[in-house]
């Protein structure tokens, strides 16, 4: 738990003493504290308070971010079946058929032998190899001093820091084209979502509210960004243009509504809320209509996380006791552990190619279970047919949210 989630959590009890309307948390750990407010994921409607930055940290070269495969985890098999849609969800469409590989048939000997001048050999050249493009992870660190947005290759080379703010910027989500990259910043006293260049230029405010708006997700056309904000007195939904405008409530509930996230085919959004009476997954269409409960369990599950081919939704759930990442099919059926390891992992994100979730998790911490406001998070990847995660950042700091870009 980092020092940020301590002081909302205290901000929040401060409000529901005032408002005689107490929540029971589950356990003590990340998102739970994440649930009652913090500043990287608040559920409190005010503003939060001045948060003071982790002591400096030397960086440390690219090197040091050689990822690692570490075997202290035994994942579940993430379940295969067939998706159904449910029918107030999205509309089905024909499937593109899966084009069928040909070959041209090799030509059989001739019959009769024909003596001919023999023929000058033609050399047909080697084709050259084309170099597969490798996909990037954004994600936040304090390794700097304060919370800003880096990103790297998977191998943990070319390590680059996007943001430069004395600000906590954080939550980076990356555009369906992967050339700009949306994330929330409290550089001008609240938090507000940003959107800037793949390579960090050209920095631009999105949202300019009093009251705080996080969690920013891209609609698969790129038109539009779903986000979470206080600004109403509670947490809700709002989706606004790229350009600015547009601005629309889509939850509109007495509950808290939080952690959008934009399905692949453009007509869902998934998110949790506490409407139900604990923290559970939705799933909504993009007006707001139709929310329905996908996950019905009596722990906590937060965080959700749309597979690229839309066909699995990761979440986080404290259901074992501690905090782990699940699956399940699209349709709120047969979920299933991803991880499977004493401490806490969260904040789920796919890789393009759907075979892997990438998370942050305090496992490396040498006492995770007391280091309190020090944690140190790293980022890992581990497939979803079960395996060894590996690490993919190696730092003394905290590294989280990370995210992946679509190319």
């Amino acid at each position: 738990m980092n020092q940020r989630n301590i002081l909302g959590f205290l901000l929040l009890l401060m409000v529901i003493l005032l408002a005689g309307c107490g929540r029971s948390d589950p356990t003590p750990d990340l998102v739970a504290t994440e649930r009652a407010a913090s500043s990287r994921a608040t559920l409190s409607a005010k503003a939060l308070p001045s948060i003071t930055p982790s002591p400096t940290l030397s960086p440390v070269p690219t090197a040091t971010d050689t990822p690692t495969s570490l075997p202290t985890d035994t994942p579940a098999v993430l379940l295969t079946d067939t998706p159904v849609v449910p029918p107030t969800a999205m509309s089905t469409g024909a499937p593109t058929a899966t084009p069928t590989s040909t070959r041209t048939p090799r030509p059989g000997a001739s019959p009769t032998l024909t003596l001919s001048p023999t023929a000058t050999p033609t050399v047909t050249p080697t084709p050259t190899a084309t170099a597969v493009p490798r996909t990037r992870v954004a994600f936040a660190s304090n390794r700097d001093g304060d919370f800003e947005i880096y990103v790297m290759y998977e191998d943990g080379s070319d390590l680059r820091r996007l943001t430069y703010d004395p600000g906590e910027d954080g939550r980076p989500a990356w555009s369906p084209d992967g050339t700009r990259i949306a994330f929330e910043s409290d550089r001008e006293g609240q938090y507000d979502i940003f959107i800037m260049n793949a390579d960090g230029t050209g920095v631009t405010r999105l949202t300019n509210n009093a009251a705080n708006d996080m969690y920013p997700t891209w609609s698969p056309d790129g038109s539009r960004i779903a986000f979470a904000s206080g600004r109403d007195g509670n947490w809700e939904i709002y989706t606004v243009n790229v350009g600015g405008g547009g601005l629309v409530n889509l939850t509109n509930n007495s509950a808290e509504d939080f952690s959008p996230a934009w399905s692949p085919d453009g007509a869902r959004i998934a998110f949790d809320s506490n409407r139900s009476g604990n923290y559970e997954i939705f799933v909504m269409n993009t007006d707001g209509t139709g929310p329905t409960n996908m996950t019905n369990h009596p722990d906590w599950d937060v965080h959700p996380s749309w597979s690229p081919d839309g066909g699995h939704l990761a979440f986080v759930a404290d259901r074992d006791g501690n905090w782990e990442i699940y699956a399940m099919l699209s349709n709120a059926s047969k979920a299933g552990r991803v991880t499977n390891h004493p401490h806490e992992d969260d904040h789920p994100s796919w890789t393009p190619d759907n075979a892997r979730i990438t998370f942050a998790t305090n496992r490396d911490d040498p006492d995770p279970d007391n280091c309190g406001l020090d944690c140190n998070y790293e980022i890992y990847v581990v497939s979803t047919a079960g395996g060894v995660p590996t690490r993919l950042t190696n730092h003394p700091a905290q590294d989280l949210d990370p995210a992946w870009s679509p190319r």
